[in-house]
C-alpha cells in the first residue's frame, strides 16, 4: 500500500512541471491574447504620396448595331489613333484589350443580324501630366468610358519599405509618450506585426465619361474626385514594448 502511494506521489510531481510549461506556451502563442504584464501595445501608421512614372487607361467604345454601324466603329478607332501623335504617344502604346459581341432581337442567333459590339483599348502613358488634356480628347473620339486602370512607379517597393519603417517609428513614439504618462520607462520591442490592408489603393473612374447619349464631367455627387497623379502608399504595424 505504501509503495503504491509513493509511486502516485512521484507521478504527480513529475507531471506538475509539464502541465505548467504547457500553459505558459499556450499563453504566449494564443492569437488575440491580451498583452503580457508590464508591456505596452500600440499601433503605428504612416503614408507617403508617390508620383507615378506611367499610367494605363482603359478606353471603351460601344456600338449598338455592329451591322448598321460598322463604319462608325472604324471611324472611332481611326479618330482614337489620330489623337496619339498630338501627345507624342507611340502607336504601339495602344492595344485592343477586349472585344465582345452580343446578339439580340430574336430567338435564333444564326438568323439574328443585330449585334452589339464593345471594344476596350488599353493605352499606356509615359507622361501622366497630359491626363487633363488627353481625357477630353479621347471622349471627343466617341469613347463611352475612360478609366484609369493602373498607376505605376519603378521605386514603389522601395517606398513601401520606407513607409513601413516610418510606421514602426510612429509606434515607438506613441509607446514612449504613453510610458512617460504612466511613469514608466520604455524598454525593447517584444513583438512587431505588420497589418496587411484588405485591399490596395483604389482607382476611381477618370474625369470624363459618356452617359445617356451626351458628354458630361463627373461631379462630386457621382464619385469621389481622384488624384490621378499620385499613388498613396500606407503602412500599419502593431507593436508590443516592454515597460521597465
Amino acid at each position: 500500500m505504501t509503495t503504491r502511494m509513493f509511486s502516485c506521489f512521484r507521478l504527480l510531481l513529475l507531471a506538475a512541471p509539464l502541465s505548467a510549461a504547457c500553459v505558459t506556451v499556450s499563453a504566449q502563442t494564443a492569437p488575440g491574447a491580451p498583452p503580457r504584464p508590464h508591456t505596452l501595445a500600440v499601433r503605428g501608421t504612416a503614408f507617403q504620396e508617390v508620383e507615378p512614372e506611367w499610367v494605363e487607361l482603359l478606353v471603351t467604345y460601344r456600338v449598338s448595331d455592329n451591322v448598321k454601324d460598322s463604319d462608325k466603329a472604324k471611324e472611332q478607332e481611326k479618330a482614337l489613333r489620330n489623337v496619339l501623335p498630338s501627345f507624342n504617344i507611340s502607336p504601339e502604346k495602344l492595344v485592343l484589350d477586349n472585344l465582345t459581341a452580343y446578339g439580340y432581337g430574336g430567338f435564333s442567333k444564326m438568323g439574328n443580324s443585330t449585334v452589339a459590339l464593345t471594344r476596350v483599348y488599353r493605352l499606356r502613358l509615359d507622361k501622366p501630366a497630359v491626363l487633363n488634356e488627353l481625357i477630353p480628347r479621347l471622349v471627343q473620339t466617341g469613347a463611352d468610358n475612360v478609366q484609369v486602370a493602373r498607376l505605376e512607379n519603378a521605386q514603389l517597393e522601395a517606398r513601401r519599405q520606407e513607409v513601413l519603417g516610418k510606421a514602426l517609428d510612429n509606434a515607438r513614439q506613441k509607446a514612449a509618450l504613453l510610458a512617460r504618462q504612466l511613469g514608466q520607462q520604455l524598454g525593447a520591442p517584444l513583438a512587431v506585426t505588420e497589418v496587411t490592408p484588405f485591399a490596395g489603393y483604389r482607382l476611381e473612374e477618370a474625369g470624363y465619361k459618356r452617359k445617356e447619349g451626351y458628354q458630361r464631367e463627373i461631379d462630386a455627387a457621382d464619385a469621389p474626385v481622384p488624384n490621378l497623379r499620385t499613388i498613396r502608399v500606407t503602412s500599419t504595424v502593431d507593436a508590443e514594448f516592454e515597460l521597465k
